[in-house]
């Protein structure tokens, strides 16, 4: 009987041993549960820490603007003016106010186009219908703003005098957004807002001479390595000078290419690339007919683009400069 009782009170024992060992394990399990959501809940408050600078950052940003295509009003046969166009500061943005009108009391809202063309560095605005400019944006003087990105607007040459053309150059991370107010009947006032960006460093380029000469002159810039590039040209007459603009390009923060122009033995101007990834504007012609009797011829030999200018009489002064966003380089000869 007492050999009975010892092994009942020696399972006993056992049993109460492997309870509280079973209890301390259950224990020891939950603690480390407990850390793990502590860790998942920190983690949590990391991440809405993180979603709380996400926020700031998108609030900072300017509501609905974008570098997408903006199209306002519709194509018609209605004829407008263009009354005038201003630059103007804002909150986080600049201003390009266009103000067109309409005689036509029935006339619809313009058709007001604004595209980025990112590789150029530029924001296009497109006008049609236009029969009368009281503006005083010419081809040869824009608006100037060099701030935070925004270089200006400058207008650009086109096809038929019935349209118009504005580039305005963005340098860095800029966006837009495009609105129209019609307060007046036959009045519409199209705002073309660019967004400022506050980070945006200029890098250091050369951008030609300033002062007309018969001298040589040149432009220290991007060679084949940086994938220097000709795209297209343009030119324009007008006050006795000659303006013919090279559109230009790279894969480097600065697109101008080098450049030289002079005077040779036969009186000739030329003008030089030494170094160019690629000319467009040599594959599709060897000869350029320009206003006033002048002529360029293009040879490409190797990476070397030169451009000739036959036709100028006793080495008239001329001007080889160039621009960023729009992206060119510009030879004035003043005939």
């Amino acid at each position: 009987m007492k050999k009975h009782i010892l092994i009942y009170l020696s399972l006993l024992l056992v049993c109460s041993l492997l309870l509280t060992g079973c209890t301390k394990k259950e224990n020891e399990t939950e603690t480390e549960s407990n850390d793990s959501q502590e860790i998942v809940e920190e983690e949590s408050s990391d991440s809405k820490g993180d979603d709380g600078v996400e926020e700031e950052t998108g609030s900072s940003d300017l509501e609905g603007f974008n570098k997408e295509a903006w199209v306002l009003g519709e194509s018609s046969e209605y004829e407008y003016s263009i009354e005038e166009i201003l630059a103007e500061e804002g909150v986080g943005y600049h201003v390009f106010k266009f103000t067109m009108s309409s005689s036509v009391q029935e006339a619809t809202t313009p058709l007001f186009t604004v595209t980025p063309i990112l590789s150029n560095g530029v924001f296009r605005v497109s006008l049609t219908n236009i029969f009368d400019d009281n503006t005083s944006v010419t081809h040869s003087k824009g608006i100037v703003v060099n701030k935070s990105g925004i270089t200006g607007l400058t207008r650009l040459v086109t096809d038929s005098d019935t349209t118009r053309a504005y580039d305005i150059g963005v340098l860095g991370l800029n966006k837009l957004k495009v609105e129209v107010e019609n307060n007046d009947v036959g009045t519409w006032v199209f705002l073309v807002k660019v967004s400022y960006d506050s980070k945006y460093t200029a890098p250091t380029i050369d951008f030609g001479s300033t002062e007309f000469s018969s001298e040589v002159q040149e432009i220290e810039g991007v060679t084949v390595s940086e994938g220097a590039k000709i795209l297209d040209y343009s030119f324009i007459y007008s006050s006795g000078v000659l303006k013919f603009s090279l559109e230009v390009a790279s894969g480097a923060s600065n697109p101008i290419p080098s450049a030289n122009a002079a005077y040779n033995e036969d009186g000739q101007l030329v003008l030089t690339f030494p170094s160019l990834e690629q000319d467009k504007v040599s594959g599709w012609s060897k000869t350029i007919s320009l206003p006033a009797g002048i002529s360029a011829e293009i040879l490409r030999s190797g990476d070397q683009s030169i451009y000739t200018f036959n036709g100028i009489s006793n080495t008239k002064p001329f001007k080889l400069s160039a621009t960023q966003s729009p992206n060119l380089v510009i030879l004035e000869i003043d005939l």
